[in-house]
């Protein structure tokens, strides 16, 4: 028994190890792309991130078999579409405020991020095409994070997903590609690197929200969209910028409001 206890301390002090060590290089990372910031708000931002990382990424196993649908709903689909080496488990806390304001329903989509854009994207028209026919609407709403706004961007412009897709809202998305110049596992590599390449998005309503500190897409501009609708948050990192409210609340009321900024935003965020 003391050897199991002791086995188990042993792989939960290296998970947290290992976590706080890849937070701590990807802050580094970054940090010579941003302005200088106190050493007390970079900590702070840096043990929020790792803090999410060590919450979520337990559950990821879990969430490859549970949550296809979030929450339900009889309005408007919205999907999910996660980010590089994610799931659907990150978008339990958008679903929860989200459902909260009786949208939806709300449909998680997994993928094999392993594979290449084109492929993806076919793969979220499957699912897109799957979440009409349960629910008989003729369009979807689409929520993406990181690596997930490449592949709608891909389904909208090559898939012919403009026509099943009302609105789109990618969060911390490389759309210019990340400056990041370490190795890259999977197929869709180069597109992480270089961005999405659609010189134009189809014209439907588009809005991207990003960190203005993210840690792993960096610099900020990548996530800016010069035709579309941005919204730019304070020094939140890559994964805790799913966690608050100001981006639920943005998510939400772009989604469902007639009308929307058409300027970036700044807004700081509540420690």
């Amino acid at each position: 028994m003391r050897w199991a206890l002791f086995t188990i301390a042993v792989i939960l002090a290296g998970y947290v190890l290992g976590t706080f060590v890849y937070v701590a290089g990807s802050f580094l990372l970054s940090r010579g792309h941003y302005e200088r910031r106190p050493l007390t708000a970079v900590l702070k931002e840096l043990v929020r991130e790792a803090g999410w990382a060590l919450l979520t990424q337990p559950l990821l196993p879990l969430f490859y078999l549970v949550g296809r649908r979030l929450a339900r709903g009889d309005g408007r689909p919205v999907v999910f579409v996660h980010g590089y080496f994610q799931n659907r488990i990150n978008f339990l806390y958008l679903a929860r405020a989200l459902g909260k304001r009786k949208m939806g329903p709300l449909y998680g989509f997994n993928y094999a991020w392993i594979l290449d854009l084109p492929t993806i994207a076919r793969s979220l028209g499957a699912f897109i095409d799957g979440v009409l026919a349960e629910t008989g609407n003729t369009d979807v709403d689409l929520v993406c994070h990181s690596m997930g706004g490449l592949v709608a961007a891909q389904y909208l412009a090559h898939e012919g997903g403009r026509s099943k897709v009302r609105r789109c809202v990618t969060i911390a998305t490389p759309h210019k590609g990340v400056a990041y110049k370490g190795p890259i596992l999977g197929r869709a590599g180069m597109a992480l690197r270089k961005g999405h390449g659609i010189e134009r998005l189809p014209e439907l309503p588009i809005l991207s929200v990003y960190s203005t500190h993210d840690n792993v897409v960096f610099p900020s501009t990548s996530s800016h969209l010069a035709e579309g609708q941005n919204l730019a948050l304070a020094g939140l990192g890559h994964l805790a910028i799913l966690f608050v409210p100001a981006t639920a609340d943005a998510v939400a009321n772009f989604l469902e409001s007639p009308d929307a900024p058409r300027e970036a935003v700044a807004v700081p965020v509540e420690a």
